[in-house]
């Protein structure tokens, strides 16, 4: 049933939770702050990210955990011995869908936040437009710099990437 309610959050359009979210986020004070852009980030794709580790570790055969209980293996052993190390695919895989997804979110970013302080790389691009004119140079090129980051990140864990996708997506 606890599934069933988390997996309900990946039907919530984030686009329709704005208003709300603006008031919550002004209630509790952290309006214009770091804390703004990254509980709705985390909200928003841990539906995903429970998803995709449920599925995979359903795969993990029950016979590693009971043998390092037989081992003499206490609870916390077993998940730091034998869970994270086979787990490290789908941990890497979630963490750079995560970071995709905050890296390149637009809307939150210019509506929970306003001071040039604190704007994300999509929002602070906007200052390079203005009513009349566009230095579309200037935007182009921020663009490309700002996918730079993500691309390395993509290509450094290309093989973790492939792996727990293709892992976690099967079962039997």
């Amino acid at each position: 049933m606890l599934l069933i309610v988390t997996m309900g959050g990946m039907m919530i359009s984030p686009q329709v939770t704005l208003i709300p979210l603006y008031v919550l986020l002004n209630e509790i004070g952290v309006h214009n702050t770091r804390w703004a852009l990254i509980l709705p980030y985390v909200a928003f794709r841990l539906p995903l990210a429970i998803l995709l580790m449920r599925s995979y570790f359903l795969g993990v055969p029950k016979e590693l955990e009971e043998s390092a209980r037989i081992d003499g293996c206490s609870p916390l052993d077993v998940y730091w011995r034998i869970f994270v190390p086979i787990g490290k695919p789908i941990m890497l895989t979630t963490a750079m869908l995560t970071a995709y997804y905050a890296w390149n979110e637009f809307l939150f970013a210019i509506i929970f936040i306003d001071s040039n302080k604190f704007k994300t790389i999509p929002s602070g691009l906007m200052n390079f437009r203005d009513a009349l004119r566009t230095d579309w140079g200037v935007l182009l090129a921020g663009m490309v710099i700002a996918s730079v980051p993500m691309i390395i990140l993509l290509i450094s864990l290309q093989k973790h990437l492939l792996r727990g996708m293709s892992e976690g997506a099967v079962k039997g």
